[in-house]
């Protein structure tokens, strides 16, 4: 139900990211010793453009198969990281340093979003009992 709402799903959608590049950046560090690894991202949340790929609620319904539908682009895609500033001997280019303070700020990011979907969820609340 309260999915329909643009800032809920937004906020979803933030939190859903968030989530899967720590997913992305654990693996980079699980893999720190492996030879020739390069560490890889996702690509940055960029919140004007979700906003702008976001498909309104009037619907665009496609009736006949000769019709365009708006494609969505994916705001996960993992991207490896090229710009390598180190590397190790064996070709590893992952910076266990660098990759904690990624790991930081996909934390900070993530409180972040809850704390806004909380109080969505409040001020739904509160707006719902006022009229009994």
């Amino acid at each position: 139900m309260f999915d329909k709402l643009t800032l809920v799903s937004l906020t979803k959608g933030r939190m859903d990211w968030v989530a899967r590049r720590q997913e992305v950046l654990a693996e980079n560090i699980a893999n720190a010793n492996t030879p020739k690894y390069m560490p890889r991202d996702l690509t940055p949340w960029n919140f004007r453009e979700v906003l702008q790929q976001t498909v309104p609620s009037v619907g665009i319904k496609a009736t006949d198969a000769r019709h365009i539908t708006p494609a969505i682009k994916d705001p996960t895609k993992v991207v490896t990281n090229r710009k390598a500033f180190e590397s190790s001997a064996d070709g590893n280019a992952v910076v266990l340093e660098e990759q904690m303070a990624k790991m930081g700020e996909a934390r900070s990011a993530y409180d972040l979003a809850a704390g806004l979907f909380e109080k969505q969820f409040k001020l739904l609340r509160t707006a719902l009992s006022k009229g009994q």
